[in-house]
C-alpha cells in the first residue's frame, strides 16, 4: 500500500498550509492552502489522491501549534487516515538544513512533508486518548494554571509588606488565613492602624474570623505598624497609602477569585478521577496522593499504548542524554527534558516522598548520593526511572502497589519505613559535600564564562 506524506504547516487563525510528497520525497502535487472545516478538509484529500492509485493513504505531518492540530488529528482518526506530529526543534534543524536565511509557510509545509525521508524516527503518532481520560488531564492542567495563579498572587502580596510594613507576614502562623485576608483589605495604612489603637485592632482581629486568636497577635501587629510608621513618617511625597490600599484589594479579589475556582476544579478532578481510576490503585504507591494520582492518569491514559519500559521512562523526559563518539562515552549528562513539565514535576515530587518509604527506591537514591556522590537532585532523578516503570505496572495491571524489602521479599509499611530509618538514611555530612561540589562547579563555570568574554 502506498502512502503519500502530507506535510501541514498549521496556523492559529489563517490558512493552513500543504505540501504533498510520495514516500521518496518527490512532490506530486501542488500546494494546497485550507481552513480547518470538514469541507476544506475534505478537498485537501481529493486534490492529495488525484490520479493516485487505489488503496493510497495519506500520512498527515504537523507540528504540535497550540491546539490547531486537534481538529486536523480528529478529521485524520475518523476518517482512516494517519497523522503524526514532529518536534519543533526537529522541524527547525531541518529547516535551517534546507533554507538558513528565509522561513514561509510553505517552507515549513515542504519540510514536514521530507521529515519522514529524513528521519523517520522523529515522527511521533498522536495518541487521543478517551473523552474521560481527556477532560480529566485538561481539568489537571488548569488546576496546575489557577494554583501558579494563586501562589504568584501570595508571592505579589508578601513582597508588598515586606516593605509597606515590615515583619507584618510574620505576625500571623498563616499570613493568608481569613484573619490575615481581612487585615490586608482593610489597613494596609501603617498610620491607619496606629489611629485605630491596639484595642480597636483587637475587636477588629476577633470579629473577623471564628478562629480563636493567640492572644498575642494584636500586639505584634500594632508594634508592626508603629515601625513603619516611625519609618515612614517623612515620606508623604514617595508614598501613597491608599493607593496601595486599592493596589492590595485588586489583589484580594484576584486570590480570593481563584480559590473559589480551584474548589470548583478539585471537586471536578474528583468526580472524574473516580470514573478514570475506580480502584485508584495507583495511590498505593508511596509518594501518590489524591491530588498527583489523577494527574497521571490524565497523561498517561491508556498504559498499554507503551510497548516497553524504556518507552515509558522516554516519555517522561528524566533520562539522561547520551553522547557517544567512537568508543568514549560522556556520563551524568543532563536529562533531555523531552516530555510534559506537568509530568516531570509531578514524577520528581512523587520520587522525593517516595524514597522515604520504599526500601528499594531508598536504596537507589542512597546509593546515588553515598556511593555516588550526586547531589540530592541527580539522586531523586535516579528514582524517578524506576518509579515511572512501577506507575505504569500499576496502571496497566490494576493491582494494589506491594512494598518489599531489598531481598524482593514482602513487608508492610511499618517494616518498610523501619527499614530505609535504619540503613538508608543519608548523613549530613555527605549532603554538605555534595552541595559544596556543586557550588564548586557553579564557580568554576562562572569563572569560564567571564574568561570566555575577555578572550
Amino acid at each position: 500500500m502506498s502512502v503519500l506524506n502530507v506535510g501541514i504547516d498549521l496556523a492559529v487563525t489563517g490558512k493552513h498550509q500543504a505540501d504533498i510528497r510520495d514516500e521518496k520525497g518527490n512532490r506530486v502535487r501542488s500546494g494546497f492552502s485550507f481552513y480547518a472545516v470538514k469541507e476544506e478538509f475534505d478537498a485537501l484529500c481529493e486534490h492529495a489522491l488525484r490520479n493516485a492509485p487505489e488503496g493510497t493513504k495519506l500520512r498527515f505531518i504537523c507540528e504540535p501549534t497550540a491546539m490547531a492540530w486537534f481538529p486536523l488529528a480528529i478529521y485524520a482518526l475518523t476518517n482512516g487516515h494517519e497523522i503524526v506530529r514532529v518536534k519543533a526543534q526537529k522541524a527547525h534543524a531541518l529547516r535551517k538544513y534546507y533554507s538558513k536565511y528565509k522561513k514561509g509557510d510553505k517552507i515549513d509545509a515542504k519540510v514536514l512533508a521530507l521529515m519522514p525521508v529524513v528521519d523517520r524516527d522523529a515522527l511521533d503518532e498522536i495518541y487521543l486518548p478517551g473523552r474521560l481520560v481527556y477532560v480529566l488531564d485538561r481539568r489537571c492542567r488548569q488546576r496546575e494554571k489557577i494554583s501558579k495563579n494563586i501562589t504568584a498572587t501570595k508571592a505579589r502580596l508578601q513582597s508588598l509588606y515586606h516593605w509597606v510594613m515590615p515583619g507584618l507576614s510574620v505576625c500571623f502562623s498563616d499570613p493568608y488565613s481569613t484573619r490575615a485576608i481581612a487585615f490586608y483589605g482593610k489597613y494596609s495604612n501603617p498610620f491607619k492602624v496606629k489611629k485605630l489603637g491596639l484595642s480597636r485592632l483587637r475587636t477588629f482581629l476577633q470579629k473577623s474570623c471564628r478562629q480563636q486568636m493567640a492572644p498575642e497577635l494584636p500586639e505584634k501587629i500594632y508594634q508592626a505598624a508603629l515601625a513603619a510608621c516611625e519609618l515612614y513618617k517623612s515620606s508623604s511625597e514617595q508614598i501613597d497609602f491608599d493607593e496601595i490600599q486599592q493596589e492590595v484589594n485588586c489583589e484580594l479579589q484576584l486570590f480570593e477569585a481563584n480559590v473559589k475556582v480551584l474548589t470548583q476544579i478539585d471537586n471536578a478532578i474528583k468526580k472524574l478521577y473516580e470514573q478514570a481510576h475506580p480502584s485508584k490503585n495507583i495511590e498505593t504507591l508511596p509518594g501518590i496522593s489524591d491530588i498527583l494520582g489523577p494527574v497521571y492518569v490524565g497523561i498517561i491514559g491508556n498504559p498499554r499504548r507503551f510497548s516497553s519500559q524504556s518507552k515509558v521512562r522516554g516519555y517522561s523526559g528524566m533520562v539522561p542524554k547520551q553522547k557517544e563518539s567512537g568508543e568514549n562515552a560522556k556520563k551524568g549528562l543532563n536529562i533531555s527534558k523531552d516530555g510534559h513539565s506537568r509530568y516531570r514535576r509531578a514524577l520528581y515530587l512523587s520520587a522525593d516522598s517516595a524514597r522515604q518509604w520504599d526500601p528499594q527506591l531508598a536504596k537507589i537514591y542512597f546509593d546515588q548520593m553515598v556511593h555516588k556522590g550526586n547531589c540530592h537532585a541527580k539522586a531523586v532523578c535516579a528514582v524517578v526511572t524506576h518509579l515511572t516503570s512501577r506507575i505504569h505496572r500499576i496502571l496497566k495491571e490494576d493491582r494494589p502497589y506491594e512494598l518489599r524489602d531489598t531481598e524482593g521479599n514482602p513487608i508492610s509499611k511499618k517494616e518498610a519505613r523501619a527499614i530505609v530509618l535504619k540503613n538508608f538514611i543519608v548523613p549530613e555530612k555527605v549532603r554538605v559535600r555534595t552541595r559544596n561540589r556543586k557550588q564548586r562547579k557553579k564557580r568554576r563555570d562562572a569563572i569560564a564564562i567571564k574568561c570566555e568574554a575577555l578572550i
